[in-house]
């Protein structure tokens, strides 16, 4: 979360450098703030697909552990071996809170790419910066697209 705050700042710093740069004159300051804001823009789209990669790992990865929990806790009941029966049973159980746990960051993921979208859009509004208005609706309909999942 850190990074995805200090990836935003910095595009609203850039954004803000190359708004004061083009009204008042200054072309080498414009250019900071728009290079700036894309290596920022560029940073958090790589720490995005990041955590994506890394949410489908963990539910290919609880995925796994249920299944094989379960076919642990049916192999054990049915050859009369409780050890086995229990042992599968938490490993599923275990796998499923974890995807509960993982699905509920998500979530909380989501509820903040959303906002953080509609305050893209309101400064891009403010400083008449179209691609930031389009990156913050970008933004904000991943977020809804995190909730959603």
């Amino acid at each position: 979360m850190t990074e995805r705050l200090s990836n935003t700042a910095n595009q609203y710093i850039g954004a803000a450098k190359q708004t004061i740069g083009q009204t008042l004159g200054y072309p080498d300051m414009a250019a900071d703030g728009a290079r700036q804001k894309s290596e920022a823009e560029t940073a958090q789209k790589v720490a995005d697909a990041r955590v994506h990669a890394e949410r489908l790992q963990h539910t290919a990865e609880n995925s796994t552990n249920s299944t094989i929990g379960g076919a642990k806790q049916t192999v054990g009941q049915t050859l009369g071996l409780p050890n086995l029966a229990a042992e599968g049973a938490a490993q599923k159980s275990n796998a499923e809170t974890q995807q509960r746990v993982d699905d509920a960051k998500a979530q909380v993921r989501g509820a903040g790419n959303e906002l953080e979208g509609k305050i893209k859009q309101k400064v891009g509004d403010l400083t008449n910066d179209h691609s930031m208005k389009a990156d913050g609706a970008t933004t904000e309909a991943q977020g809804t697209l995190q909730r959603n999942v």
